[in-house]
């Protein structure tokens, strides 16, 4: 049977708020994406320098269901159904697990560690072929599907606690809470490391997120009754504020080991696919001087040079997440001066470089996916 969203899911589909379906609503699976793509090496550094495009697009694929039923399917897996996962023999591929209980029946029970595995091998090629756009979009797509195996709802049959009496968890736990809470998850860059088995890795790691989300979820299901008595049978502020009480370490938790895994598949995709010795064609095309040009966004900070404040003026055509920020010669970021988004317009601050030492820095304005960068001196 299709799975039938709840009734406040069902409202907002109607009057067209899909991006509200999504396990963890936008905000949780754009910071999974962030502190992922966070977590690169600095080998990595065209990863890096786009990492607010991978936030931006974390939630692409939940407005795909619009015209992609199966992409509804992608996202859950009802582990209930299969024996093999709790004795861990879980067959290792989306065919063999077809063969044995049939295409339709895997199909309507979802595939969600199936699809993140192939999205990785997708990453593979994208990144060998030198398809940098494709790249972005693959990059993007993984981390939401990581995300989805964070999220512990996504994993079992109960999905709405409509086996349990806890009618509409879903939309409380997964987005109401993430809404009220995501700025309080907390995230520790960890390096990603090399697969020492690349053909089986993947997989393992894929499935042990899997199974430490499943396990949280009679933990939710228990946070989300008590909660309910203590807020006298409302979901109001005292409900949300004792749900998060019982499952907000383990929501960290998860969320944080999903960013880890989001990281490592990136980064093994990349190794796999020739890591620095990746050639994309925008590169080629920019050391032949064929796209260089001057910033359209980012003004000369004035004065230049300067001791110790200068004023960095830019403008942005339409709304974009932005960071502003101040390298070194070495790449070494040393100051960021905005992050966040803002809307259409001329924004301007002051940089105050009274703690550094004279020398040569750039201002870099990074706008999603965009790069834009001047060169500051600061005379001492």
């Amino acid at each position: 049977m299709k799975r039938v969203p709840s009734f406040a899911a069902m409202i907002l589909l109607v009057v067209g708020c899909t991006g509200a379906l999504a396990a963890w609503g936008q905000e949780g699976h754009r910071v999974i994406n962030l502190n992922g793509a966070r977590s690169l090496p600095l080998s990595m550094l065209r990863f890096r320098d786009v990492e607010f495009y991978f936030a931006d697009h974390a939630s692409d694929v939940d407005r795909r269901k619009i015209r992609d039923e199966e992409e509804s399917y992608r996202q859950f897996i009802e582990l209930e159904r299969y024996p093999e996962f709790y004795r861990r023999t879980m067959p290792a591929d989306l065919l063999s697990l077809q063969k044995q209980y049939g295409e339709a029946s895997v199909r309507q029970n979802g595939y969600l560690p199936y699809l993140a595995l192939q999205m990785y091998d997708s990453l593979q090629r994208t990144i060998a072929a030198g398809d940098w756009n494709g790249t972005l979009k693959v990059t993007a797509d993984l981390g939401h599907y990581i995300g989805d195996l964070t999220m512990p709802l996504n994993t079992t049959m109960n999905y709405d606690g409509q086996l349990t009496k806890n009618n509409g968890i879903k939309w409380r736990y997964e987005i109401e809470l993430m809404n009220r809470y995501y700025n309080q998850i907390y995230f520790k860059r960890i390096d990603p490391k090399k697969f020492e088995n690349p053909a089986a890795d993947p997989t393992n790691k894929i499935f042990a997120l899997l199974e430490h989300s499943h396990a949280k979820v009679s933990a939710i299901m228990r946070a989300d009754s008590a909660a309910f008595r203590v807020s006298k049978k409302n979901y109001n502020s005292a409900y949300y504020t004792a749900v998060w009480k019982e499952t907000g370490a383990f929501t960290n938790e998860l969320m944080q080991e999903g960013a880890d895994l989001f990281a490592t598949l990136v980064y093994n995709a990349w190794l796999n696919a020739g890591g620095v010795k990746v050639r994309w064609p925008d590169d080629e095309r920019n050391r032949s001087g064929l796209h260089e040009r001057e910033p359209e966004h980012l003004e000369q900070n004035y004065p230049n040079p300067f001791n110790p404040k200068t004023t960095i003026k830019y403008t942005l055509k339409e709304s974009f997440y932005v960071k502003l920020s101040v390298f070194n010669l070495f790449g070494q970021e040393m100051h960021i001066l905005y992050e966040g988004r803002q809307s259409e317009g001329r924004y301007e601050c002051v940089f105050n470089g009274e703690h550094l030492p004279g020398g040569v820095y750039f201002v870099r304005l990074q706008m999603n996916d965009r790069i834009e960068a001047r060169k500051m001196i600061l005379t001492k």
